[in-house]
């Protein structure tokens, strides 16, 4: 039987109950110190601040941990920092990709429009998909953490921001990534042999 997670001194379990009751005395009015923050990091996030405060109340209402001594009202601006921070540098990495060069594109234009793929290219993508999933299912079925952390990795979370998301401290994210990791190596022989059929007749 696996242990049971680890919290580290420096913080505590938070209940969603616990959130739902807070949220009761927190002043959500235009003017209030909570709401003015969430506008001001609202400048790195897609969103208005109102909308960042809400995605904030959501995450914090899943059961997770947070610092000892602290106000829901810094627990909840910590979670609207994290959440912009992350948008932000996700951005930051998109523009740092390479820009699709102007001789493919017109290699593969046909009247201003993309031309589509063969339809062999199509079907192998959706083999290669489905393999995809169903591996992502198969960890997923570990347990409901591992696919909270699955889930939190394709929300391109990082660092704290996955930690909070995924409910764990930062050595015990480190625990559940090996773990997750070391599940999908085992999965991987046979999704490889199955993924490319071809390499065994080589």
């Amino acid at each position: 039987m696996s242990k049971p997670v680890k919290i580290d001194d420096d913080f505590r379990e938070l209940a969603p109950d616990e959130v739902l009751d807070g949220l009761r005395h927190v002043d959500f009015r235009d003017a209030s110190r909570l709401v003015r923050r969430a506008q001001a990091m609202a400048q790195d996030y897609t969103g208005e601040g109102r909308d960042l405060l809400h995605d904030a109340v959501t995450r914090a209402v899943v059961s997770r941990t947070c610092r000892k001594a602290i106000s829901l009202e810094s627990f909840l601006a910590g979670i609207m920092r994290s959440i912009a921070s992350t948008q932000r540098r996700s951005r930051e990495r998109r523009a740092e990709e390479p820009p699709i060069p102007l001789d493919w594109l017109s290699d593969h234009l046909i009247d201003g429009v993309l031309a589509d793929r063969p339809a062999e290219e199509d079907i192998e993508t959706e083999r290669v998909r489905a393999l995809c999933i169903e591996v992502i299912d198969r960890l997923s079925a570990q347990s409901a953490l591992q696919a909270r952390l699955i889930d939190g990795i394709g929300l391109d979370l990082r660092g704290r921001a996955l930690a909070e998301y995924a409910g764990l401290s930062l050595d015990d994210l480190a625990t559940a990534r090996r773990k997750l990791k070391r599940h999908a190596e085992r999965l991987w022989p046979d999704f490889q042999k199955r993924l490319s059929p071809a390499i065994e007749d080589e």
